[in-house]
């Protein structure tokens, strides 16, 4: 069952392929034509044609490959985003799910990518191929009375986003998130810098001089019989005083809603400014997302060291998840963090006079949890995965991988 790339020929079949997957399909009684696939995504897919019994013109299993890049450790890297993956009704139970997958793999690889992400509906299928879930999405509901009782920030003001002001939107939110791991860079063409559609709304957070330091972006539900009237997609500041701004502005639309759903970051800094005490969960499910290591010296390497941190590790990663040259993630690393930079070399090719502190040995599952940050092996541990190291070596690692846990937003 051969792996092919998807054209502009195949574009009706996939399309027909995944709405029928996942719901959300174009309109029966439109026309859906042949067209290229969005920019910035490769599709994989294999033909039914190449099947038992299988029709022309059908596509028995597909997916798209997003070209995207997330911030990492106070770098940036490739990262291949798995989207609408799917196999038809036909063909299901014949294996062609795991050959697509790894098909999907091997070209993230050959493509360069560090990493792949996706959001799971069944996590358990994509851990058989090496994925671990390291980020799940916050949403809290939060009552505007609250938030009414911020007092106003001296010199800020607050301004429209518009068309010619959304790349200072994007230049912000870039500088924002540059500390943080796993976020989107939000690079066209995959991130268009344009305005979002209506009923997409935002504020830019200024100073007197115009200097942009926060913004605030939301949707108003038309429909709000639970009373949550407004979907707040994002709330960043630079400061605390910022992010009190924002949330002060929020509180405004108490004359027409009385919620307000919060989208956050893993351990987002606005929880520390929320006031009050009726702020509650989100009772919606919590979205899932799963990261795999493609390439353990690329990923390493995108990352930056702290300053003072100054050694050298042996570690060894293992992975029986995919067949052997599918991605570059086992092997054995000597990992070295000097002035700020990591860099990770096959075992055999390092100085035979470097000095280790230890060796860590880390299964495909721990290393994707620990090498997009904010996790130690003591974490891996508990949940299960193999993780074990000398004493000294894993102090190291712990030090080296520290930041904030990953975090997930995939829209403005």
């Amino acid at each position: 069952m051969p792996v092919r790339d998807l054209t502009a020929e195949d574009f009706v079949s996939y399309r027909a392929l995944s709405s029928g997957a996942f719901g959300g399909g174009p309109d029966p009684s439109s026309s859906v034509s042949p067209r290229d696939f969005s920019p910035g995504q490769t599709a994989l897919g294999i033909d039914a044609s190449t099947l038992p019994s299988g029709a022309d013109g059908v596509i028995a299993a597909g997916a798209r490959i997003r070209h995207d890049q997330v911030a990492l450790g106070g770098g940036v890297t490739h990262c291949g985003g798995i989207a609408g993956l799917a196999v038809h009704p036909a063909h299901r139970g014949d294996g062609l799910f795991g050959t697509l997958l790894t098909a999907v793999l091997a070209r993230c690889s050959s493509e360069g990518m560090a990493l792949s992400m996706l959001y799971p509906s069944n996590p358990s299928i994509y851990r058989r191929f090496g994925y671990q879930v390291v980020a799940r999405g916050h949403s809290l509901i939060v009552p505007l009375v609250d938030l009414q009782r911020i007092p106003a920030v001296p010199d800020r003001r607050l301004v429209a986003v518009t068309e010619e002001s959304m790349p200072r939107l994007h230049r912000l939110h870039h500088e924002l998130t540059a500390g943080d791991n796993a976020m989107l860079r939000r690079r066209p063409p995959l991130f268009p810098e344009t305005l979002p559609a209506p009923p997409w709304a935002g504020l830019l957070l200024e100073d007197a001089d115009g200097t942009a330091h926060g913004y605030v972006s939301w949707t108003r539900r038309a429909d709000a019989a639970d009373g949550v009237g407004l979907e707040v997609h994002e709330l960043f500041g630079r400061t605390r005083c910022d992010r009190q701004a924002l949330l002060r502005s929020m509180g405004s639309w108490s004359t027409v809603t009385e919620l307000i759903r919060l989208r956050l970051r893993t351990e987002d800094p606005v929880l520390d400014v929320l006031p009050g005490a009726g702020a509650r969960p989100d009772p919606s499910p919590v979205p899932l997302v799963m990261m795999r290591v493609i390439d353990t010296a690329a990923t390493l390497g995108a990352r930056r060291a702290p300053a003072a941190l100054d050694g050298a590790l042996r570690l060894v990663v293992e992975d029986g998840t995919v067949p052997e040259g599918t991605c570059r993630a086992a092997g054995t690393y000597l990992v070295t963090a000097h002035d700020g930079t990591i860099s990770a070399t096959a075992a055999e090719a390092a100085a035979e006079e470097t000095e280790v502190l230890g060796t860590c040995r880390l299964d495909i599952h721990a290393t994707s949890l620990l090498l997009v940050g904010g996790r130690t092996l003591a974490d891996a541990r508990r949940l299960g995965l193999h993780a074990e190291a000398d004493p000294p070596a894993e102090a190291f690692l712990d030090a080296l991988l520290a930041g904030p846990r990953p975090s997930v937003l995939d829209a403005f």
